[in-house]
């Protein structure tokens, strides 16, 4: 320990003693103490300041302020393990510390196990250690009792928080509120805590990350697209004033992005599946900005792939665009899903099982289909089901257009910032003199030409589909048209597309021995379905039992 000369108090000789060398630990839990100038962290300096200074000036000792160490925003469970806590630790072995100073003991910890070890660290040292609020000593066994005691309930208290800050969490997502966070297509609402406001600039990104995906089938391909579009990742600033810029979009961004069912207006409970519970969906308090069927078909394509390792959106061997969900058991009520399996001759077959083992009611893939489309491509007859087919398609057309104008605007935007950010770099060019300096405003600048190209090239992108779709509307004569032709048409889409076309129509297919029955969508009343029934006076030869060379399949 370093020597120094104390003041005599008695008249004599002075005495040499040990300078008590003190560290001056301070801490904060949140980020609003911590951006408090004349909050909690000034405050406890203040009283540790003081406490030196009535031991220097009215006892006569040998104080000296060895460091300040403050942890700001830091919860006391994770104090000791702060950047602010191991300088404190080297300190303590190079020797410059022998005294820790601090205003109460759950500003070192509120864990009864950290604290502990801490001590025995620094009492492996011979380190001193004062607590303003807590007079106690730790080298006898009732001080260290006593440090137990008061430790295990800072941490009861701490503990008793955390419930009570989960609770109200809990709460609060139950009634459909946002808990934080930034969300890219919306903006926080600042007058009303937990609320989500649609940012329709955002919004068009999103549109066009869900649109990319069921077109590509591939998280990979949708963040490449959308980077190459110059998208990049919601900007915003923190509340400590910290602009925090956007980023290039990676596969696990845009799988986030695509599974969240905030976008269609709901909130998930429980998603972490705390004690076993399991997690589900409530309406949230904002409005959505993805269509809910187009959600829906996302999450089915991304089941698909990660099930099967197959891109759904890829021409396959057989696309099965009666499941999943489709197609039912007529027998049993059990939803079909589809299998292949490989004859005698080394034929592969396709086919619908139903998933009740015990029914063992199976289709021919191909041919139950081909009844489909035919029945479907029959409502080209149906005068009430093209007036539906018709609303709802110009209805799409509608939002279709809207979402392009959105993307136009936020792209004409992110165009004029790049623009802007370049002229300041050009402006501030002269005023740099060092080559450092001006290397890095030479890469940005490129980085910024590029970004610039890429955006104006969506923006060519976005005013040709406008100028397609101006004044575009469907008419029912073009509908019948289309039905009439749904064969071919039919046969030219991808498996997703299938689907796609099928579900807009079908709502459910069933099949017994006997009778194929189809349940399509209503006109009026979305509760009630409008049924058909394809009756045969005898068995056809697409129901089970037909082909002995059927065998399940690997």
């Amino acid at each position: 320990m370093i020597e120094a000369q104390a003041r005599p108090t008695n008249g004599t000789a002075p005495a040499s003693v040990a300078v008590r060398r003190a560290a001056l630990v301070v801490r904060v839990s949140t980020d609003r103490q911590a951006m408090n100038d004349e909050g909690s962290l000034k405050n406890q300096l203040q009283r540790l300041r003081q406490h030196i200074e009535y031991k220097t000036g009215a006892c006569g000792e040998a104080w000296s302020e060895g460091g300040v160490y403050e942890l700001r925003a830091v919860s006391g469970k994770d104090s000791i393990r702060s950047p602010e806590f191991q300088r404190l630790f080297g300190d303590i072995k190079a020797g410059r510390i022998n005294t820790i100073l601090c205003t109460a003991l759950d500003r070192i910890s509120r864990s009864v196990k950290d604290f502990l070890q801490f001590f025995e660290f620094i009492n492996s040292y011979g380190v001193e250690f004062v607590c303003l609020k807590q007079n106690y000593d730790t080298t006898t066994p009732q001080g260290r009792l006593f440090v137990t005691i008061m430790m295990a309930l800072a941490q009861f208290e701490r503990e008793q928080t955390s419930d009570r800050t989960k609770e109200a969490t809990a709460a609060r997502a139950e009634r459909g509120l946002w808990n934080g966070g930034q969300l890219l297509g919306y903006d926080l609402n600042k007058e009303q805590k937990g609320r989500l406001i649609p940012n329709h600039a955002e919004a068009a990104v999103v549109n066009f990350a869900f649109d990319t995906y069921l077109k590509t089938g591939s998280l990979a391909e949708t963040a490449k697209t959308m980077n190459a579009r110059g998208y990049r990742t919601k900007e915003y600033e923190s509340r400590r004033g910290k602009l925090h810029a956007g980023t290039r979009f990676r596969l696990t961004t845009v799988q986030y992005l695509l599974k969240n069912p905030a976008y269609i207006g709901q909130k998930e409970i429980n998603k972490k599946r705390r004690n076993g519970a399991e997690s589900r969906l409530v309406e949230a308090v904002w409005l959505p900005i993805i269509d809910a069927e187009k959600f829906r078909e996302v999450q089915r394509l991304l089941e698909a792939n990660s099930s099967s390792n197959h891109n759904g959106a890829k021409r396959i061997r057989h696309p099965y665009v009666l499941s999943p969900g489709l197609l039912c058991c007529g027998r049993c009520g059990t939803t079909m899903e589809g299998r292949s399996g490989t004859g005698r001759l080394g034929t592969r077959y396709f086919y619908y099982v139903c998933r009740n083992n015990e029914c063992g009611m199976r289709v021919a893939a191909e041919e139950i289909e081909e009844a489909v489309i035919e029945h479907i491509k029959a409502l080209a007859e149906d005068s009430e089901m093209l007036t539906r087919i018709v609303e709802q398609t110009n209805k799409r057309l509608s939002q279709w257009k809207r979402n392009l104008v959105a993307r136009r605007r936020m792209l004409g935007r992110s165009i004029e910032q790049v623009r802007s950010e370049a002229d300041a770099l050009l402006a501030n060019w002269t005023n740099v003199d060092h080559e450092g300096g001006r290397s890095f405003m030479t890469e940005r600048l490129t980085e910024l030409a590029e970004r610039r190209g890429q955006l104006e090239q969506s923006l060519g992108e976005v005013d040709v589909a406008l100028s397609q779709l101006e004044g575009e509307r469907i008419a029912a004569e073009k509908v019948q048209d289309a039905l009439s032709n749904f064969t071919e048409v039919y046969g030219c889409l991808t498996p997703l597309e299938r689907k796609e076309l099928i579900r807009l129509v079908l709502r459910r297919a069933e099949i017994n021995e006997r009778e194929l029955v189809l349940e399509v969508y209503p006109i009026t009343d979305p509760e009630r379905c409008l049924a058909t029934g394809m009756g045969f006076a005898e068995p056809p030869n697409w129901l089970p039992g037909q082909d002995s060379n059927l065998q399940p399949g690997g």
